[in-house]
């Protein structure tokens, strides 16, 4: 039967195995034995299995990302750089950028919320939206009456621009994103 005090003590061990990453298997599984048999030999030196009394051992061996730095320390292995956390905001307004009007709308709100662009990149993301527009009007331009005429070269131009110019937008943006992704510092 699994009691709290289980659970608490396999997560504990899990969430120390997951700081252990990068460490050769045969230090990282040594390093979790120690630690496994310090729990074991305090547990069975309490009185109580208690929830509370566990919490209190756990703590006294200290916070499992603690305990790999130091073994990062004394072993001499190098810390992981953790991974960025995904900007899932910023691929939202990416995508939003590029569906027509009330896409681009939401786009244009999501690309001002953002912390990771410039004001410049905002505005650029703001104008280039506007296309959307240029494009319904180009739609209702009158060619000429023949076809051919100046007019609906100049609709085919602006329809053709207009429908662009986002998803250009959209590809400096994300280029834009990723070298601030790879500027910043990682985050765990």
């Amino acid at each position: 039967m699994t009691t709290t005090a289980d659970t608490l003590v396999d997560h504990y061990l899990r969430d120390l195995e997951a700081e252990l990453r990068g460490f050769p298997a045969n230090r990282r599984r040594e390093i979790l034995d120690e630690v496994g048999e310090h729990i074991t030999a305090a547990r069975a030196a309490q009185d109580t299995q208690s929830e509370a009394a566990i919490r209190t051992v756990l703590e006294r061996l200290g916070d499992p990302a603690d305990i790999a730095a130091e073994a990062r320390e004394r072993l001499g292995i190098p810390a992981q750089p953790a991974q960025p956390a995904t900007p899932w905001l910023e691929i939202i307004t990416l995508v939003a950028l590029v569906i027509p009007f009330l896409g681009w709308i939401l786009g244009a709100v999501l690309v001002w919320l953002s912390r990771r662009w410039t004001t410049r990149d905002k505005l650029l993301a703001t104008i280039a939206g506007t296309s959307w527009v240029v494009a319904g009007l180009a739609t209702v331009i009158e060619p000429g009456s023949a076809g051919a005429g100046p007019g609906a070269a100049i609709a085919l131009i602006l329809i053709v621009l207009a429908f662009a110019l986002p998803y250009a937008t959209a590809i400096y943006l994300a280029i834009r994103l990723r070298a601030h992704a790879n500027t910043e510092p990682a985050t765990r």
